[in-house]
C-alpha cells in the first residue's frame, strides 16, 4: 500500500520543499525583474517605455489564468507530472527569451514561460498540504511565501546589476541555468505528493483538508498515521511513473479534466470570493503598475536611476511585506477571537474583517504618497516608503479575505482559492496594463490619486459584507 506523503522520512519532505520554492523564487524573479532593465532592453529594441511594461503585465495576466488550467490537469494525471511538465515550459521559454530576436518573439517567449509558472501557484500550497500535518504546514507556508516575496522583491536587486553589467539577455540565461538545475533536481527530488486511500475517503473537517477539497485528498486512518519505514525502491520506481488519478479513471481523463476545470467559475457568483478577487487585485495591479512604471519614472533627470538603482529601490516594497507579515495573520487571528468571545463563544467567518481596517488605512495612503512625492521629484526615499505601504497590503489583504472565504465556503475552499489565485490576476492586469497611458493622460499625480480611490473603493465593500455576509452565506451554501 502507498505509503502517505506526510509520513516521508524529513530529508525526503524538505528536499521537495526545496525544489518548490526554488520554482517560486526564479518564476517571480524572471517576471519582475525585467523591469529594472527597460531602459537597456528599450535602446537595443527600440521599443518605447509603454510597449515595455506589456512584457510585465501579460505574464501577470499569464501566471493568473494559468491556475485554471494546471489544478484540473493535476487531479487527472497528478501532481508530480505536472509540475515537471510546467517547469519544462517555464524552462523552454527563458531560454526563449534570451534568444529572441525582436519585442514580439520576447513578449511571446515571456507568456509562455509565465503560463509554465503559473502552475506552481496554485499547486506549490497544495502540494505542501500533503507533505506536511496541520501543525508544520503553517511553517512550511510561510518557507513559501519568503521564496515567492523575495522572488519578485530580490530578483529585481539581481536583475538590475546584471543586465547594467551584461545585458538583458544574460538575465534570461540565468534564469534557464537555474530553471535547468531545479528541473533536474525536482526529478530526483520531488514524489507525487496526491495520496489516495484505497478505500473510500472520509472527509476531514480542519482547515488544512479544507483548503485542499478540490484534490479530493481523504484524511489518513489511524492505522495508515503509524510509523512506516519509507521502502527507497518503490520511491525511485514511482518517480518513473505516471499514473491516473481515480476520479479521471471513473470519468475519464478528458470528462474529468473539463469537470474539474469548470467546477470553481460558479463561485463567481459568491460575494465574499468575487470581493476577495477585487481587493486583492487592485493591491497587486498597484504594486505592478509601479514596478512597470518606476523605469520611466526614475530613469530620467533628476534621479537618473541605473538598473542596479531600480533594483534596489524594489527593496523597499519588499521591507513592507516584512514589517506587515509578523502583523497580518496575528492581528487577524487577535480581532476574530476578541468578537468571537464577545458574540458568546460562537465563531462567525465575518469577524475576520475588521482587520481590513489596517490596509484600508495604509496601502491607499501609500499610493498617494508615491503619487505626490515623484510627480514633485522629492527625495526618493519618500515614494519609497509609498510603495512599501502598498507592498503591505499583499499581504495583509489575503491574510483576511482567503481566511474569510475558508471560513465561509470550507467544502469548496480549494475551488475558491484556485478561482481568487486567477482573477486577481486578471484585476491586477486591467488596472496595470493600461497604466502607462493612463499616466500620460491624467499625470502621475491624479493616477495614483484615482487608483488609491478604487482600493478605498473596493475595501470599503467589505462594511456591507461584513454586516450581510451571514444572510448571504445561507443563501450560497445551499448552492455549493
Amino acid at each position: 500500500m502507498a505509503l502517505d506523503p506526510r509520513l516521508f522520512p524529513k530529508r525526503v519532505r524538505y528536499a521537495a520543499l526545496l525544489t518548490v520554492n526554488v520554482f517560486v523564487f526564479m518564476g517571480n524573479m524572471y517576471s519582475s525583474g525585467l523591469a529594472t532593465g527597460f531602459e537597456n532592453l528599450g535602446s537595443d529594441l527600440r521599443i518605447p517605455y509603454q510597449k515595455l511594461s506589456d512584457l510585465i503585465t501579460w505574464s501577470v495576466l499569464a501566471m493568473g489564468l494559468a491556475n485554471l488550467f494546471w489544478m484540473p490537469l493535476a487531479l487527472c494525471f497528478g501532481k508530480r507530472p505536472v509540475v515537471l511538465v510546467a517547469m519544462t515550459m517555464f524552462m523552454t521559454g527563458t531560454v526563449w527569451s534570451a534568444v529572441a530576436k525582436d519585442y514580439n518573439s520576447l513578449l511571446g517567449s515571456r507568456v509562455f514561460a509565465s503560463f509554465g509558472y503559473g502552475s506552481i501557484e496554485s499547486l506549490g500550497p497544495s502540494i505542501l498540504a500533503d507533505l506536511f500535518y496541520e501543525r508544520h504546514y503553517a511553517s512550511a507556508m510561510a518557507i513559501y511565501a519568503a521564496f515567492l516575496s523575495g522572488g519578485s522583491q530580490i530578483g529585481p536587486v539581481i536583475a538590475g546589476y546584471l543586465i547594467q553589467a551584461r545585458g538583458w539577455r544574460w538575465f534570461f540565461i540565468l534564469c534557464a541555468i537555474i530553471a535547468a538545475v531545479n528541473l533536474c533536481t525536482t526529478f530526483f527530488m520531488l514524489p507525487e505528493t496526491t495520496f489516495e486511500e484505497e478505500t473510500a475517503p472520509e472527509i476531514s473537517n480542519d482547515i488544512e483538508k479544507n483548503a485542499n477539497h478540490i484534490e479530493a485528498v481523504g484524511t489518513t486512518s489511524s492505522i495508515d498515521q503509524r510509523a512506516t519505514a519509507m521502502d527507497y525502491k518503490e520511491y525511485w520506481k514511482g518517480l518513473f511513473t505516471v499514473g491516473i488519478m481515480k476520479g479521471a479513471q471513473q470519468r475519464g481523463p478528458l470528462m474529468h479534466f473539463i469537470y474539474t476545470f469548470c467546477l470553481p467559475f460558479p463561485l463567481l457568483i459568491v460575494p465574499g470570493v468575487l470581493l476577495a478577487s477585487i481587493m486583492y487585485g487592485v493591491v497587486l495591479g498597484g504594486i505592478v503598475a509601479i514596478s512597470t512604471l518606476a523605469p520611466s519614472l526614475l530613469s530620467p533627470p533628476p534621479y537618473l536611476f541605473t538598473p542596479p538603482s531600480l533594483g534596489l529601490f524594489t527593496l523597499s516594497s519588499f521591507i513592507g511585506i516584512i514589517i506587515s507579515w509578523p502583523i497580518a495573520g496575528p492581528l487577524t487571528d487577535q480581532l476574530s477571537l476578541f468578537l468571537r468571545k464577545r458574540n458568546n463563544n460562537i465563531h462567525k467567518p465575518e469577524h475576520r474583517i475588521p482587520a481590513l481596517i489596517i490596509p484600508f488605512i495604509v496601502s491607499p495612503l501609500g499610493l498617494v504618497i508615491f503619487g505626490y512625492t515623484i510627480s514633485r521629484h522629492q527625495h526618493y526615499v519618500r515614494p519609497a516608503v509609498g510603495q512599501a505601504m502598498v507592498a503591505a497590503g499583499l499581504t495583509l489583504v489575503p491574510s483576511v479575505m482567503l481566511s474569510y472565504v475558508v471560513d465561509s465556503y470550507p467544502l469548496m475552499s480549494g475551488e475558491a482559492l484556485v478561482l481568487v489565485n486567477a482573477s486577481k490576476n486578471i484585476v491586477a492586469f486591467g488596472l496595470a496594463k493600461g497604466s502607462y497611458t493612463w499616466m500620460q493622460t491624467e499625470g502621475v499625480e491624479k493616477m495614483f490619486y484615482e487608483m488609491a480611490g478604487i482600493l478605498w473603493a473596493a475595501i470599503l465593500l467589505a462594511v456591507p459584507l461584513y454586516f450581510v455576509g451571514p444572510w448571504l452565506r445561507r443563501r450560497t451554501q445551499k448552492l455549493f
